[in-house]
């Protein structure tokens, strides 16, 4: 007898052991997947506790701290953040008047384009710069720099704008695409 008519009578049986094997395969892989996010779920709420827990104990302590001085002991606070106090609470006052005053101050044929307090987004600093950014057109006489100039002079020299500022100079400036003249001052 030839090997070529043999017939193999337990296909179906391992068709149906395969079958059965990937089932057991997917319910196993579905499990773990199951239980892995699980797992990580309730690592983060772990981790979220201790961070929680870190923090609570640094408060109670920083309580205990401040029940420990006595009842009629108050901070006292330097000069130096005595000034920083006193400089911003009269920021807003300037600013009204700084405000108030640039449209007197600014030539009649110029257009201010934008008003930056704080372009560098610094904080805490002492040194906060404010960028004005405009444009003038046309003239009345001379070229259009020296009119930028004159601006920037006229800047420099009022009490009110420069109130809060030891230095107001030109950034730089550019003719604009329309025949004017852009320009950029800083106030530091």
């Amino acid at each position: 007898m030839s090997n070529v008519f043999a017939i193999n009578f337990r296909r179906e049986a391992y068709r149906r052991e395969q079958a059965k094997t990937r089932r057991r395969a997917a319910r196993l892989g579905l499990w773990v997947l199951y239980f892995g996010a699980l797992g990580v779920v309730l690592g983060l709420y772990g981790l979220n506790l201790v961070s929680l827990s870190a923090r609570l104990r640094l408060v109670e302590r920083q309580i205990a701290l401040l029940e420990q001085r006595p009842a009629g002991g108050q901070w006292r606070p330097g000069t130096a953040v005595t000034g920083q106090l006193d400089r911003y609470v009269r920021d807003p006052r300037q600013w009204r008047d700084r405000l108030a005053r640039l449209p007197q101050v600014l030539p009649d044929n110029a257009q201010l384009k934008a008003l930056e307090f704080n372009p560098d987004n610094v904080s805490g600093a002492t040194d906060v710069k404010l960028v004005i950014t405009g444009e003038m057109h046309g003239g009345t006489g001379g070229t259009r720099v020296d009119e930028v100039i004159a601006f920037v002079t006229r800047l420099a020299r009022d009490s009110v704008f420069t109130a809060g500022y030891r230095n107001v100079r030109s950034l730089g400036t550019r003719a604009a695409s329309d025949g004017g003249t852009e320009f950029t001052v800083e106030c530091r």
